[in-house]
């Protein structure tokens, strides 16, 4: 029988997604006005499991319905969410910050609790330990929970907000606090968002990052359809499939990446139109709008792509599975359209396809064979790709969905792991890494000095990493050495996270 509170739990989930579609907010920017109120935004994160992880974390995904902070009067007021059903998944977000949401109209006074309403939480992940590259097949398992409504009352509450005053803050969510795992057989038993500790938060900035002044935190490799772009304004607006739209302005810093070349689009911020498949990385600066870092377009038109990481080793040349944790949707006459979850399996075909690309960004990678290459069994358990879509076929029963792509980029891994060494400013040995990836020794990490730089959070650069100290790391993954001298740099890394 249904108990009262999981009862009282839908009810109030019900009432807070209403209560926000109601709501008309600004998308992808808060422009606060002098005597309304203060300017509140925030940002989600996550925690990752504790390294090294004998259980291994391929996504975990939720749905964010409303976030509201409470005031000691007992008024509860919702923040609106960048989108009304906003989707994370949280092994991405071990490394990165996604845009939660923001207000310009929290008025001033104390604060006592922050609430979260979430739903539809799904892990997807393998128990593999023997530390032989790639998940075995029949151990790729997902798990699904319940919604829930979390609620915080400890540091950094109570808050004081001042008038007329921007406050930035973090939102985490503990993955291991969240998991209930087997210590035997490192088996996920149930997702559990009522557990001790799995919410918690943060004031913006963090107290050390590399990030430039008036900036609350990095939002990072945003993806999706270049739906507008001022050119005299310099800003150009990024519509996801899973967390609304990012408006940015380019500034001075800003860069392009090497796509932009590639793509016979320029230099400057002209590379940028309408209609493109891109990726945006900005920082969320203090009255809630959004700084352009660099733009990276990935294709000229729209379309459909599907990007996840490789769980296992591939099963022939032309074919291999990935689990999702990203996705780009076509505006008209998608092929996937909603017939595909963030943390589902999916088997991708080769059909004639395009010379392998490096999604570099700017920064520096070692020599490979990866570029230019066409055969998917060049492809490592571990790496994260991008492929474009040209035929879809959804998941029946059992059997995964099936995609045939003719594009494929080698995109961002996120991994936790700890620091077996540092050599600042250009590079760190990282270790303990999920069995999956069959990394047995140290790998070495290369940061990036010049533009684009490798951003930090939780420490200002790599002076700052200390001998086992855990860390995560959104990093273009080249693989397992293939010799017995080690590939130089496995790892290149676009962003290095200290975990608390």
């Amino acid at each position: 029988m249904e108990s009262k509170t999981s009862r009282f739990v839908v009810v109030v989930l019900l009432m807070a997604a209403l209560s926000l579609n109601g709501c008309s907010g600004l998308v992808g920017a808060i422009q606060p006005q002098s005597g309304s109120g203060s300017v509140l935004a925030l940002t989600v994160r996550a925690i990752p499991l504790v390294p090294p992880p004998n259980t291994n974390i391929l996504s975990f995904s939720v749905t964010l319905l409303g976030v509201s902070i409470v005031r000691s009067t007992g008024e509860s007021i919702n923040v609106p969410l960048n989108s009304s059903s906003q989707q994370a998944d949280l092994a991405r977000l071990q490394s990165d910050s996604a845009f939660l949401g923001a207000s310009a109209s929290v008025q001033a006074g104390t604060y006592s609790s922050l609430a979260v309403s979430l739903a539809n939480p799904m892990v997807t992940y393998c128990a593999q330990t023997s530390e032989t590259t790639g998940c075995a097949t029949s151990s790729v398992t997902t798990v699904r929970g319940e919604p829930a409504v979390l609620v915080l009352t400890t540091a950094p509450f109570p808050l004081n907000v001042a008038a007329d005053h921007s406050t930035g803050m973090a939102v985490t969510l503990n993955i291991g606090a969240a998991l209930s795992l087997n210590p035997a057989t490192h088996v996920v038993t149930g997702i559990n968002f009522g557990a001790v500790n799995v919410l918690g938060a943060t004031l913006l900035p963090p107290s050390f990052s590399n990030l430039p002044p008036n900036a609350f935190d990095f939002i990072e490799d945003v993806t999706g359809i270049v739906t507008s772009v001022n050119t005299s304004a310099q800003t150009v607006t990024v519509q996801t499939a899973t967390g609304g739209s990012i408006a940015a302005t380019a500034g001075p810093a800003t860069i392009v990446s090497p796509n932009c070349i590639a793509l016979n689009l320029g230099t400057t911020f002209t590379c940028a139109k309408q209609g493109q498949v891109a990726s945006v990385d900005t920082t969320l600066n203090s009255d809630g709008t959004f700084s352009l870092l660099e733009y990276d377009p990935l294709a000229t038109t729209p379309g459909d792509w599907i990007e996840g990481i490789i769980d296992l080793v591939p099963s022939s040349s032309s074919r291999f599975q990935l689990v999702v944790n990203n996705l780009v949707l076509a505006p008209s006459n998608s092929l996937i359209g909603g017939n595909l979850a963030l943390g589902s399996g999916v088997t991708v075909n080769l059909v004639n396809p395009k010379p392998f690309v490096i999604d570099t960004k700017g920064l520096d990678v070692p020599t490979t064979s990866f570029s230019g290459a066409t055969d998917s069994s060049i492809l490592q358990p571990g790496q994260t790709v991008a492929v474009h879509v040209t035929t879809f076929m959804p998941a029946s029963g059992t059997t995964p969905a099936v995609a045939s792509a003719d594009s494929l980029y080698l995109r961002f891994t996120r991994v936790t792991g700890s620091v077996a060494g540092a050599a600042p400013p250009n590079t760190f040995d990282m270790q303990s890494f999920p069995a999956f990836f069959g990394l047995t020794i140290p790998a070495t990490v290369q940061l990036s000095m010049n533009s684009p730089s490798t951003s930090f959070d939780g420490v200002a650069d790599a002076s700052g990493l200390v001998t086992e100290q855990p860390v995560s790391i959104r990093a273009l993954y080249f693989g397992l050495p293939t010799s017995v001298t080690p590939t130089p740099t496995p790892f290149s890394a676009a962003k290095v996270r200290r975990i608390r």
